[in-house]
């Protein structure tokens, strides 16, 4: 790429304070071998990952790139219009780390423009803006999060999306993270009657401490011991407060309707998750399990194919007819359909991922290419 791309001296980076290191980062250890030298000897998905390793660390060694920061004022009779955005200086370690971009980056890039320049209206379009709330937090998001406010490491990201998904706090709604009624109630129990322990204070705190004991500085024994002559104290002015107190979880209405005495269905929270009852109780005692419909279709009966949930919380697809049909598959159901008898595909989850039919007599089967069709059908 030249001299003005290459540095001075190694970049050298170093790791959060809270990283607990397995292993130094994946990365080519002969630079030489370039992506093409070694193509003929990989596989395509060999090729593809060893291009991402060996380019992304290359990057990590180039010089920055450059962005003027631009603002335009752009008369026309009576009105001024504004604009702002960037131009690329020197491009830099974007050359080879090109990181996918979304709309509304690229509308923030400018072409070039000089004073006085004259601009052809090739449209005027009028539009109105509304303030939007924050987005909800993402897995990745909400991890940055943790992250930032020194909660957590990672071994112990995974666990906790895990058990707050679990547990019925919060839900996934496509890639983002959505707080259940009973995730509301709970937090709203935990911040009146143990204000002090939930909070990002006293966690980021508590993990310094820890990491005092770790290092050998302090004993462990001394600092459980601050921790519970406190807590002790507020978990019983806690179980005097709500002695009498029973928290509700708002029930939410759905419109499947009660089989045995006609009213609509509501949503309740058990042990194991979410299910349907019937507002009626006790005189109408009926429950049902919470389904969810996905694009597949039963390949017994020709009913829908649902989206449920084992006791330890395993997603698996079974057939809406349940118990009269008993059909039920770890594979996921795609909207495609199957080339030679017209039934739903599904899609094999192990590492070796296939799309297959599962219609009794018909074999069907091709290696699964993720497309982003299929991206969409999944979400």
């Amino acid at each position: 790429y030249g001299d003005a791309y290459a540095l001075s001296k190694p970049r050298v980076f170093k790791s959060s304070k809270n990283a607990q290191d397995a292993h130094e980062a994946i990365r080519p250890t002969m630079v030489e071998l370039t992506p093409d030298k070694v193509r003929p000897n990989l596989s395509a998905d060999q090729y593809k990952l060893y291009k991402l390793i060996w380019e992304r660390f290359i990057a990590s060694q180039m010089a920055n790139a450059l962005l003027d920061t631009v603002s335009v004022d752009i008369s026309a009779g009576m009105h001024t219009f504004k604009a702002s955005g960037y131009t690329v200086k020197f491009d830099g370690f974007t050359a080879l780390y090109g990181e996918v971009t979304d709309d509304n980056e690229k509308e923030s890039r400018l072409p070039a423009l000089t004073v006085g320049e004259v601009l052809d209206v090739r449209e005027l379009t009028p539009n109105q803006h509304f303030t939007q709330p924050p987005p909800r937090f993402t897995e990745a998001s909400l991890i940055k999060e943790l992250e930032e406010n020194g909660i957590g490491r990672p071994s112990t990201y995974a666990p906790t999306l895990t058990t707050i998904q679990q547990r019925g706090y919060v839900e996934r709604e496509q890639k983002a993270l959505k707080p259940t009624a009973l995730g509301e109630v709970t937090t709203k129990l935990m911040r009146e009657q143990f204000k002090d322990i939930v909070d990002v204070a006293f966690t980021a705190d508590m993990e310094k401490k820890l990491d005092q004991v770790e290092a050998g500085r302090d004993q462990w024994t001394g600092v459980i011991g601050d921790f519970y002559a406190g807590f002790e104290k507020t978990l019983e002015t806690a179980a005097e407060n709500m002695k009498d107190i029973r928290m509700k979880v708002p029930d939410e209405e759905t419109d499947v309707v009660c089989e045995l005495c006609g009213r609509k269905m509501v949503i309740k929270h058990g042990r194991f998750g979410k299910f349907l009852a019937c507002p009626g109780f006790p005189e109408c005692r009926n429950t049902k399990r919470l389904v969810q419909p996905t694009p597949g279709i039963c390949p017994l009966c020709g009913k829908k194919v649902t989206t449920q949930k084992s006791k330890t919380g395993r997603t698996f697809y079974g057939c809406e007819g349940y118990p009269d049909c008993r059909f039920m598959t770890w594979d996921t159901p795609l909207a495609d359909k199957c080339p030679n008898c017209g039934a739903t595909l599904f899609r094999t989850n192990g590492k070796i991922k296939k799309i297959h039919c599962l219609k009794e007599g018909c074999s069907y089967e091709k290696p699964y290419s993720k497309t982003k069709k299929q991206d969409n059908d999944e979400e």
